[in-house]
Parts: structure tokens; sequence; C-alpha cells
């Protein structure tokens, strides 16, 4: 040890050393000297308060890992961080809100917009909330046909908030995307992945209804193609789990 370390803990009167510590940790640690480097927790002192003890007594951050996995404790996977300063600050806010008070705004900001659009999802299938198709005759010389004229989606609310929770979706996705330390590993994510299919059906839905507004599409493909798009909007109650450790143990 460092001797000037130790002097603040010598009681000169009794010419002794005198650590206020706990004292069964202490025949551990004592013996982890005198054995060249075993050490045991004592059955009666807590992991956290003998951990706490190994960190006093400076055994060093190799033997705390081991101790560590000794007693079960899941080991954390390291992180690579983006070795570009602006790059990694803008990770951190986004990647890991506990790395700050403004990453914290941010992932609060996510979670609020995903309960949003996971709300807009289920008011939409309720009958009250529907609007629907509108028919109209048209007479023409030689017989009579009928059309249904479908609703403007895109002055829609539900559509409008519906745009807006994308909005921010795809620019928290390319934000996390660009600032990244590995792209490979990104799309190895899964949390990453189920992001990407969260978005996709509002974009293969936009790209439907441009379709069908400028006369290129059949309206009765497009619709069932449309209600099996949209069931993968289910998808976004998973992103919560991003923001959530027994969502993802689920």
């Amino acid at each position: 040890g460092d001797p000037r370390k130790r002097m603040r803990f010598f009681d000169p009167l009794r010419n002794e050393y005198f650590f206020d510590r706990n004292r069964p940790s202490f025949d551990a640690i004592l013996y982890y000297y005198q054995s060249g480097g075993r050490l045991r927790r004592p059955v009666n002192v807590p992991v956290d308060i003998f951990l706490e003890e190994i960190k006093f007594y400076e055994l060093g951050e190799e033997v705390i890992e081991n101790f560590k996995e000794d007693e079960g404790f899941i080991k954390e996977e390291e992180r690579p961080l983006p070795d570009n300063e602006f790059q990694r600050q803008v990770w951190l806010l986004f990647e890991y809100p506990e790395s700050s008070g403004p990453a914290r705004g941010i992932a609060i900001v996510s979670v609020l917009v995903i309960l949003i659009s996971i709300v807009i999802f289920c008011l939409e299938t309720l009958p009250e909330f529907r609007e629907e198709t509108k028919y109209s005759e048209d007479h023409l010389p030689l017989n009579r046909t009928s059309r249904m004229k479908k609703p403007n989606p895109f002055t829609d609310p539900f559509f409008i908030v519906e745009t807006l929770c994308i909005v921010w979706f795809s620019f928290e996705l390319l934000v996390r995307f660009f600032m990244c330390p590995s792209k490979p590993a990104f799309f190895k994510n899964i949390m990453n992945m189920i992001d990407i299919v969260a978005i996709m059906p509002y974009f293969i839905t936009l790209g439907l209804e441009l379709a069908e507004h400028q006369g290129n599409g059949q309206q009765a493909m497009s619709l069932a193609i449309l209600r099996v798009i949209r069931l993968v909007r289910v998808f976004r109650i998973f992103k919560l789990s991003r923001h959530s450790k027994g969502l993802q143990i689920l």
C-alpha cells in the first residue's frame, strides 16, 4: 500500500492503524494478501458492502471484476463510442438517456411521441372516428354506373398527427445512423430493425395513396394491401423497449 495514504489512519497514542470499516470484511481482505490472491466474501457480509470494502482497500479493478463474476454479476458489454467529439456528443444524446439531462429530455420526447402514435393507431380502429366512404352516381347516356368517392386522407387529422410522429421517428433514426460508431453493428441491432419496420408502413401507405390519387393503382388491391401494412404498425409498441429494461426482457 501507499504509506502516505495510511498515515491518516495511524493513531500515535496507541501506535497502531485504526480503520473504521466493516470488521468481517477485513478478515477476508487480510486473507487475500496472506493466501496470495484468494478472495472470498464472508457469508454474513452483503455483496454491496463487501464491494465497497474492496474499493476502499484498493485491491484493483481486476479483483473487482473477478469478484463480480464469482458473485454472478452479468458483465456489461463494452459500448464503443464515435471518435469524433461532435458525433460522440450527439450519439450520447440519442442513445444513452442516462448520460445527461438533455439526453433524458430527448428520451422523454421520444416516449411521448411513441405513445401518441400508438393512441392514434388505436383510435383509427374505432367506428366513430372512421370517415365513411361516400358514394355518388354518375348517369351516363348509355349506361348507369356508380363511383366511390374516397375521402382525402391527406386532410385527415389522424394522418397529420401520424405524419408528425413519423417525422420525429425518421429524424431520430437518421441521426443515430449517421452518428453511430459502426454502421454494420447498427444494422445488427434488433432495436434499430424494429425502428425501421415501425416507420415503413407509413411510407408504403403514402406511396399507395399518391398512386391512387393519380389514377395509377387499383383501389381494391390498394385497400387490401393497406390493411395488411397497417397491422405492421403494431411494432411501434416495441419501440418503447428501447427506453425500458423490463420490456427488453419480455
